[in-house]
């Protein structure tokens, strides 16, 4: 009863998407109707995720008691973002070497893409030249770096910026739950998502990428248990993966069903919460993991790389395209967007560095976005279990016996009030 008790959102949240799962196998490019409804809950979704950011890390810098702290954070995450990425990149150059994903595949390079406009200035999105553009979730980066500017500033002039301080908390409980209330919608929308991408994509599904995506989808699933598993036993040992994979599934779900990372922060903090992750690390950790920590993605520019060397004929484990290939991952997954299709960025640098024909774009395109879902739930989930490993490295081995010492205070102070009473 009570492992029914703990997953029992979970459990409706898998339901629903099951059930839209095969109304799109029922209905296939009709289920396109249920897209209003998918809609309704990802703009719902969205319009929670800017003001939880801005609020959560004003309120979190805001209550640090010095700032070296927040250097720190920031220095461990940065580092542990790139080396698993860089991790996640040559598990994927294994496997492709291995398992190459394009045999017997006959795609024939006659599609054009209209838009071929994207971003590719890295510096770019850390900043906007109007300020109502930090309110957009198209620029969630620049809108980190304005709210720590702003935490920080807060905590500069002292007993002044108390009052600021306290606004900030007690706004940052109201959104939270605002956002528990929009996940009630949870269940329909996600279910609504997934009729419409099994709908849309069947048909691809069972083609010519069929091998590709099957080495994907296998590969991406292992890396998704075992990556996490192991972030959460470095972050809290066996207690912490226990801690993990009981409030992650909401998430995953989330991120599955949207294929949007931005849409998986506030889940993502309720999950980081409840394993007792530190406010201040998991209010950081999550929304700029969001931008720049991207292990699923660098799996995704593994497999599209390798697809379009076996077609075009190179040699994709010389050393030199080898480098090329995990470099050009990295860096490419960085600058993605945080939302659904962000643009053609990581496929315009595979072409710059191996030299494709553009007509090879759609190709990945259309690989890209088919693999979106489950590269989308690595992203995310992952964001959680780095902020693990970070609560360990700053708080210390038992950091998360904190939060168990916090709630029986609670409930000592409840039970003391009500007797006085």
């Amino acid at each position: 009863m009570q492992f029914l008790k703990n997953y029992k959102f979970s459990f409706i949240l898998l339901g629903g998407m099951l059930l839209g799962s095969i109304l799109g196998l029922i209905l296939g490019p009709k289920a396109v109707i249920l897209t209003p409804i998918a809609d309704i809950f990802l703009n719902l979704l969205y319009c929670c995720v800017v003001p939880m950011i801005f609020v959560s890390l004003v309120s979190s810098i805001a209550n640090m008691e010095n700032l070296h702290k927040l250097g720190k954070i920031l220095s461990i995450m940065m580092i542990l973002f790139i080396v698993t990425e860089i991790i996640a990149s040559i598990y994927m150059a294994v496997i492709c070497g291995v398992f190459d994903p394009a045999r017997g595949a006959n795609i024939v390079m006659n599609e054009t893409v209209k838009d071929m406009t994207s971003n590719s200035n890295f510096l770019s999105m850390f900043t906007v030249n109007d300020f109502s553009l930090l309110w957009s979730r198209k620029n969630l980066m620049a809108l980190i770096i304005f709210s720590m500017i702003f935490g920080v500033s807060t905590v500069a002039i002292g007993e002044k910026g108390k009052p600021v301080v306290q606004f900030f908390d007690s706004l940052s409980n109201v959104i939270m739950k605002m956002v528990g209330y929009v996940m009630l919608l949870a269940p329909i929308g996600l279910g609504a998502f997934f009729a419409t991408l099994i709908g849309q994509y069947g048909e691809q599904i069972a083609g010519p990428l069929s091998r590709a995506l099957i080495i994907y989808f296998i590969a991406a699933i292992v890396y998704f248990f075992l990556s996490n598993t192991i972030f959460a036993f470095i972050g809290d040992g066996t207690r912490g993966i226990k801690n993990f994979w009981k409030n992650i599934v909401p998430p995953t779900l989330t991120s599955l069903g949207t294929c949007s990372s931005a849409a998986s922060i506030p889940s993502n903090l309720i999950a980081s919460k409840n394993i007792g992750i530190p406010e201040d690390i998991k209010n950081i950790t999550i929304p700029m993991g969001c931008n720049l920590h991207k292990d699923g993605a660098c799996l995704i520019s593994i497999l599209k790389i390798a697809f379009m060397c076996s077609i075009f004929k190179i040699n994709f484990l010389d050393p030199k395209n080898l480098l090329t290939a995990i470099v050009v991952s990295v860096v490419a997954s960085s600058v993605m967007g945080a939302i659904p299709a962000g643009g053609y960025v990581g496929e315009i640098f595979i072409v710059a560095a191996f030299g494709f024909p553009a007509v090879s774009i759609p190709i990945m395109v259309l690989i890209g976005t088919i693999t979106d879902a489950p590269a989308t739930a690595i992203n995310a989930t992952g964001d959680t279990g780095i902020a693990m490993i970070i609560s360990r490295i700053i708080e210390g081995k038992h950091w998360a016996d904190k939060k168990i010492e916090k709630v029986v205070t609670n409930k000592k102070v409840h039970i003391e009030t009500k007797i006085s009473m």
